[in-house]
């Protein structure tokens, strides 16, 4: 029925007549999307697995200072945001969208997913897999992100506290820095430093010296 699926993690070691016998028994949709058309928004509930057949679609989210971030491109045959299909929490963490034209999506509905485990076990230790390797990857992702992102939030904050040219200071008050930013003391310290190992700042006694103005205006510019 679908030969691509063969291809797919979730199928992985079925032959085609097999995978053709479990859908048979499943609930599933397909639908096809048109280059940059919105498949899914963050916050939905996520009830069945999408499954992508054809094309590929972009996983984004909004950042600190309202730019649109792509976290990651999935090609066919792979699986979106499997991760969140089940627990307590199962909404999506990302708008997902649709790179090309003729991008086709399968959903196969989450309980029909549940009873296609229950019946084949090999089903099953693939879903594990590839929860396990998503979780590791995005962990990483998200990480290397949130610190990008952070950066950006504490440069936006040196520039709105000065308004001269390079060599212009801003009082060193962590606690007020910190707060203002909404995040912990060691996340600001490492910030600043990371910053100060670039050249942009110079880190004094009691003052926070811009050494290049221009690089901090280019992680808030808008891209």
């Amino acid at each position: 029925m679908f030969p691509i699926l063969q291809e797919s993690p979730l199928f992985r070691g079925l032959d085609e007549q097999t995978i053709t016998d479990l859908l048979s028994r499943s609930a599933y949709t397909t639908e096809t999307y048109a280059e940059n058309a919105p498949i899914a928004r963050r916050d939905t509930a996520y009830s069945g697995l999408m499954i992508i057949l054809r094309g590929s679609v972009r996983g984004e989210v909004t950042d600190a200072v309202g730019r649109r971030r792509v976290i990651d491109n999935i090609p066919a045959p792979q699986l979106i945001a499997p991760a969140f299909l089940f627990g307590g929490y199962n909404r999506l963490p990302i708008d997902v969208t649709a790179n090309e034209n003729d991008t086709e999506i399968m959903t196969l509905h989450r309980g029909a997913l549940f009873e296609m485990m229950q019946e084949n076990t090999v089903v099953l230790s693939n879903f594990i897999d590839i929860i396990s390797n998503r979780a590791n990857y995005f962990s990483r992702k998200i990480y290397a992100l949130s610190v990008l992102m952070l950066t950006e939030k504490v440069a936006a904050l040196l520039l709105s506290s000065v308004s001269a040219s390079e060599g212009e200071t801003v009082p060193l008050r962590f606690e007020k820095m910190a707060d203002e930013l909404d995040i912990t003391r060691n996340a600001l310290e490492q910030t600043l430093g990371e910053l100060a190992k670039r050249g942009t700042i110079e880190l004094a006694e009691n003052a926070i010296v811009i050494r290049n103005r221009r690089a901090l205006e280019a992680m808030v510019a808008p891209q």
